[in-house]
């Protein structure tokens, strides 16, 4: 009888022992972990105005002739300062991203009624007819931290 007590136990012995040295992750202290404040793009669009759809939904992208200038609107907002704005193209949202304009802060706008801050960066639609690029936005802080990307669709004409 005490061997085969011994036999059952001892499985479950080894089994605690081993369960005991797993250290749990602490989660909840990486999800405290801050590098710093970064700036938040609330709409990102191109053109002069904004074109909503007749559901009243914000159309981003156009359609333009190519080689024409075409301005990218950054909406944004921060508590901190900001060091710069960036424009990046790729043929596709995933796709790897080439950098097409970088303006120093201070150009942007404090918009009351949008309450939020836009820039506009001018850049060149692609040469050729009926291509498409993806745009995209970022806004480094002061910290040197940059804002998630938003991502716009440019056409040109066929």
């Amino acid at each position: 009888m005490k061997k085969y007590i011994r036999l059952v136990c001892a499985p479950m012995f080894v089994l605690l022992f081993l369960s005991s040295c797993y250290k749990e992750p602490d989660l909840f202290d990486d999800l405290l972990v801050s590098n710093g404040k970064v700036a938040q793009i609330a709409v990102l669009w191109l053109g002069d105005t904004k074109v909503y759809s007749a559901a009243g939904v914000l159309q981003p992208g156009i359609t333009v002739d190519s080689a024409t200038t075409v301005n990218v609107n950054i909406e944004y907002t921060s508590e901190i300062g900001v060091r710069e704005f960036k424009v990046y193209s790729a043929a596709t949202t995933t796709g790897t991203q080439t950098l097409l304009a970088t303006l120093p802060a201070g150009i942007q706008k404090y918009d009351t009624e949008l309450r939020n801050y836009v820039v506009k960066v001018p850049v060149k639609a692609p040469q050729s007819r009926n291509a498409t690029v993806v745009l995209f936005a970022e806004v480094i802080a002061e910290n040197g931290l940059p804002s998630s990307q938003r991502n716009v669709t440019l056409k040109t004409t066929p």
